[in-house]
């Protein structure tokens, strides 16, 4: 292999790639040309590696795929990954990989969107900005004060609401946030709860909604690989202990700007994000995220959910 030619042989599938023959992806340098080779046929993709931009963009491959690669560096340090994948016709943007640290209030973001089957992967920094902005002004709503100034003892963060259950990220004290080191818990309907700690990766799959993967990492040959998180086996319920803030009366309304009562509600136990506190501590602006992961936001009193400060 030529020196500025970096290949790799993928046999099956992995995370990011449905089931293939031998496929051989690579890019070279000389040609600025992403390809892939497979029975005889080769593919090409125009890209030009660029390490003088904010972001830089590179090829290599995550967890054995293919990937352009952004790096930006302002607000947020952002590294996101887009794998490819040759179907046999074209090259397509598969997933997107995000992973992302706010300097705005420190939280951190490993998430991976599959099953995206876009078909114009030249429009790459397009599809790459559109997540990335995303991602990024969502997790800066996060009020991370309280635990910050120690008026809370842990921070939890929704991600995802199902019929099946729950997953939130738990910050569990303000050191942790500190570090970048969160767990996930995931709280079924039926109350069992999991534990995986040590900052993992959250992967959607568009073409199955309802599934959700925790994912490990480990660094091979200076490259990410990503593997099957066990939960942490915990004598304690760990979904107890560190908990997500819920609705405490048997119905909860949201106010609008002016703080005037809507028709919109709540219900006990729903979960709800922290997104703002006022200075008296009276009003809390929340994100519901209902069991279609979709978003809502608004202010509802502080004394109407389950924390104290």
């Amino acid at each position: 292999m030529r020196n500025d030619i970096i290949a790799l042989i993928l046999m099956s599938h992995s995370i990011a790639t449905f089931a293939q023959s031998s496929v051989v992806y690579g890019y070279d340098k000389s040609s600025r040309e992403i390809y892939a080779e497979n029975n005889d046929k080769k593919e090409e993709l125009k890209f030009e590696e660029d390490y003088t931009g904010n972001p830089s963009y590179s090829f290599d491959f995550f967890s054995g795929a293919p990937s352009i690669i952004a790096d930006g560096r302002s607000l947020h340090d952002t590294t996101t990954y887009a794998t490819l994948k040759y179907n046999g016709e074209q090259f397509i943007i598969d997933c997107l990989y995000l992973d992302i640290k706010s300097k705005m209030n420190g939280v951190l973001v490993k998430e991976g969107f599959c099953g995206l089957n876009i078909p114009t992967p030249e429009k790459y920094s397009y599809h790459i900005d559109n997540k990335v902005d995303e991602i990024e002004r969502d997790m800066d709503l996060i009020d991370t004060n309280l635990i910050l100034s120690g008026r809370m003892n842990y921070l939890p963060i929704v991600i995802y609401n199902s019929k099946d259950g729950l997953l939130y990220k738990v910050y569990d004290n303000k050191q942790s946030l500190l570090a970048d080191d969160y767990s996930i818990l995931s709280i079924a309907k039926n109350g069992e709860c999991k534990v995986f700690p040590h900052s993992p990766w959250v992967i959607y799959n568009y073409q199955y909604p309802n599934q959700v993967s925790i994912m490990a990492e480990k660094i091979t040959d200076g490259r990410i690989e990503l593997y099957t998180s066990l939960p942490q086996k915990m004598n304690v319920n760990q979904c107890l202990l560190y908990s997500a803030i819920s609705i405490k009366p048997p119905r909860a309304y949201f106010y609008d700007s002016s703080y005037k009562v809507k028709k919109s509600y709540l219900i006990e136990n729903d979960k709800v994000n922290l997104l703002l506190v006022s200075k008296d501590n009276k009003w809390c602006k929340v994100r519901y995220i209902n069991n279609k992961n979709k978003p809502i936001d608004g202010n509802m009193l502080c004394s109407d959910l389950n924390i104290s400060f």
